[in-house]
């Protein structure tokens, strides 16, 4: 990829213009993470017919020119109020990490824009760590949300992040001395949204040949069925190297049939499996989460494949899944660097889902 270098504010000697929300690096975070930015606004539909209108189905997912999303989005908010939050997968993971009590550093990309700056204040209030490459000419990504009987329909235009450059991160590693980065024999995450995937293949790349060392390992979310029917070499390639792969039954399915030559999920999950010690996670919503898995214990060799099913926690009052499943990723996660054992960590997992999708966005009560 080409060097913008006539596009970013040039800062640190020639890497594209970033700036810390908290700072330089200290203590090297337990997890980093990487996703698109984006300003999540979340609207309650009394009434379908706009999405109709707008020829989108009811509950579908997608992504829209950022002039019609903001259309559908002034004309929603119309008859309801509008909630915005800071959004993208990855960074809800992060939020939710924060406030569990374990530190995440988020890096991505958003514009030279008023909703950039928006998200900048919102992160120094929150105490969030992130890496923002400032892309000059470029909106920063928006999300619309709108939810009809706890159904949600989800479309974005990521925007700026779609330009996050490969120097951004490797400017960070070889010029701060790998500040961010734990040494290789202690526990840290590299999560990755499928979201992030689609046209940053060379950062995706970097992450796996640079990064991915020993206990230093690779996380990855499937995150939609058409991120992976539309980037299925690319996600395929990522899960034979993640030692965590979360997503939904659908996603799997996607992944499988893209892939070819697997019947269902199982036959798909016992080939990743071959490629090294794994856990991977298939939610099924409200009936649980199925974890197929060689893990047998901390370093050790891969032993014989495990399928084992959970059920999901009791929800006593729905009020939005939409973050249920970034959720899911930040307790499991929170729990695993706690050095709790698999079954905690998922049971863990359950239960901030479950408490998330009792609030409106992704959040805890």
């Amino acid at each position: 990829m080409e060097f913008l270098s006539n596009v970013y504010a040039m800062v640190f000697g020639g890497s594209p213009s970033t700036d810390d929300t908290q700072g330089a690096f200290h203590t090297p975070r337990k997890v980093i993470c990487f996703g698109n930015v984006l300003l999540d606004r979340l609207v309650k539909l009394e009434d379908p017919k706009l999405l109709e209108r707008f020829g989108l189905q009811l509950g579908s997912k997608g992504e829209l020119d950022m002039e019609k999303l903001n259309q559908l989005a002034a004309e929603a908010s119309e008859s309801s109020q509008c909630l915005t939050n800071p959004g993208g997968s990855a960074l809800n993971t992060a939020r939710i990490l924060k406030q569990l009590g374990t530190d995440a550093l988020f890096f991505g990309a958003v514009g030279a824009d008023k909703h950039a700056e928006e998200l900048r204040s919102i992160f120094r209030e929150r105490g969030i760590e992130a890496r923002l490459q400032t892309v000059e000419e470029a909106h920063t990504g928006q999300c619309v949300c709108l939810m009809y009987q706890d159904n949600p329909t989800l479309y974005a235009n990521i925007g700026a992040s779609a330009q996050f450059e490969v120097q951004t991160l490797s400017h960070a590693v070889s010029h701060e001395g790998q500040g961010f980065l734990r040494p290789v024999e202690r526990k840290q995450i590299l999560y990755v949204e499928g979201f992030f995937v689609p046209r940053r293949e060379e950062v995706c790349d970097y992450i796996v040949q640079h990064l991915v060392r020993e206990r230093r390992r690779l996380a990855l979310n499937l995150s939609a069925p058409y991120i992976v029917r539309q980037n299925a070499q690319a996600m395929l390639r990522l899960a034979r190297v993640a030692f965590f792969l979360f997503g939904n039954r659908q996603e799997f399915e996607a992944l499988a049939e893209a892939a070819g030559g697997f019947r269902n999920v199982d036959e798909l999950a016992e080939n990743l499996l071959q490629s090294g010690t794994k856990v991977i996670f298939v939610t099924n919503g409200s009936a649980g989460v199925q974890v197929i898995t060689n893990y047998v214990e901390e370093l050790a060799a891969p032993g014989p494949v495990n399928f084992e099913d959970y059920r999901a926690q009791r929800v006593e009052q729905l009020v939005d899944a939409t973050g249920a499943g970034d959720a899911f990723v930040a307790g499991f996660l929170h729990a695993w660097l706690e050095k709790r054992s698999l079954g905690e960590c998922i049971r863990m997992a359950s239960t901030v889902a479950a408490k998330v999708v009792t609030q409106v966005g992704c959040n805890l009560p």
